[in-house]
């Protein structure tokens, strides 16, 4: 039997249908005997009858006899939720994530929107506070690190999050997108929350019944240089993919000095010092439009002939700039485009107004700070520095109208 927040489960492992389902039986009605002394009725609704699963791998489903409770049968089904976690037949997890990704779809629908309302930093957090966490849910469990297919199929979730909050053009590149919003990928964020559970466990700060289950571990997590742990003998994928087995080759990868932190919190910060960077900020400043094509330009794909020839648009045969100068690059873009003279005049005005020292920098410095501000600026420059950059790109109507 196993006991979860509001239910109960019983289950047996089968080497004899028969006699697997003659004990079920047996079980079910005493505890329908149970029910009846104590004037209680299991299942008086036909819509709410007791579940049964079989988890098999096999490709020959296994012939159950049928189960009774409370007079109806007991109801055969493919999948069955626990606390939360759609559990099937076969120990996929495919309905549960096929589940959570339709959930987390919904939300991003609804940020596709609100990008033209709210500021970036809101959407991030609308982002990581109600859709995210569909994901994150017992992902310690679902996770398959080394099923590919499945990889890319969580990951495309995050990564159309990330379209929608940015604006950016489909094709960025994910790790570019993920370093402008300052989020790790979803398949790091998974390790990550696998080895913190697995930290836990060693320090025994979860139940005992998970400690016992880690293979010759005669050590606690205190000592100075904690010996490799055993590896888990696995003869599928599927077993490889779970979590003990997984885990543990991915915690003797790790440095000594994380491996051997005091407390959580150092060990999830030294994790996170390596899967997460900073994020680019935007200041405060909320112009949708200015900051979508502003973003465009950091992340290397926008109307700009360099980029799309990057891209391989068929339109664009090569970078050249319609002036025909050179390349039309970001800085060329900002700096040396002579279409756009009479733009950048007021542009480097307002600079210089910002700060007079700007024209000490060369032209990619210069690029660099139109394009991100400067750590040495206050908030309040850095969101001026910013706001002249977008009155300059929108001015020159390089980016309106469609991308082809």
């Amino acid at each position: 039997m196993k006991l979860f927040a509001d239910d109960t489960s019983i289950f047996s492992v089968i080497n004899d249908s028969n006699i697997s389902a003659a004990t079920l039986n047996d079980d079910l009605e005493k505890i329908n005997q149970w029910a009846f002394q104590w004037k209680m009725e299991f299942n008086p609704q036909i819509s709410k009858r007791a579940q049964e699963v079989i988890f098999s791998r096999k490709n020959k489903k296994i012939i159950h006899p049928d189960l009774k409770f409370n007079n109806p049968k007991v109801e055969k089904t493919n999948t069955q939720k626990h606390l939360g976690l759609l559990l099937d037949e076969k120990s996929t997890f495919k309905t549960h994530i096929d589940l959570i990704i339709n959930k987390a779809s919904k939300g991003i629908n609804v940020l596709r929107k609100l990008r033209y309302f709210l500021p970036r930093p809101s959407l991030l957090i609308i982002y990581k506070s109600f859709i995210r966490p569909h994901l994150d849910y017992v992902d310690v469990i679902y996770d398959q690190p080394n099923n590919t297919s499945v990889v890319k199929k969580l990951e495309s979730v995050q990564y159309n999050a990330a379209i929608a909050i940015t604006g950016a053009i489909r094709g960025t590149s994910t790790e570019k997108i993920y370093n402008e919003l300052g989020l790790e990928s979803l398949q790091h964020r998974r390790w990550f929350r696998r080895l913190c559970l697995f930290f836990k466990i060693l320090k025994n700060k979860s139940p005992s019944y998970l400690y016992d289950l880690i293979p010759n571990q005669r050590h606690t997590i205190n000592i100075r240089n904690p010996p490799k742990i055993s590896q888990i003998f696995c003869r599928t994928d599927t077993f490889s993919n779970s979590f003990f087995p997984d885990v543990i080759r991915e915690w003797n990868k790790l440095d000594n000095k994380i491996s051997s932190s005091k407390s959580l919190t150092l060990f999830r910060s030294s994790l996170l010092k390596i899967i997460r960077k900073p994020v680019n900020s935007v200041f405060g400043i909320l112009n949708p439009v200015g900051i979508q094509y502003l973003t465009r330009l950091r992340l290397d794909f926008s109307h700009l002939k360099e980029h799309k020839y990057h891209h391989n648009f068929a339109d664009t045969l090569n970078p050249l700039c319609l002036c025909s100068l050179e390349a039309e690059s970001v800085s060329h873009f900002f700096m040396r485009c002579n279409l756009f003279h009479n733009e950048r005049l007021i542009l480097m005005n307002n600079l210089l107004n910002i700060d007079p020292d700007i024209h000490l920098l060369d032209e990619i410095a210069i690029s660099n700070l139109l394009l991100y501000g400067d750590d040495k600026y206050n908030l309040h420059k850095n969101s001026k520095i910013l706001t002249v950059s977008i009155d300059y790109i929108l001015s020159t109507k390089r980016f309106d109208g469609p991308l082809l």
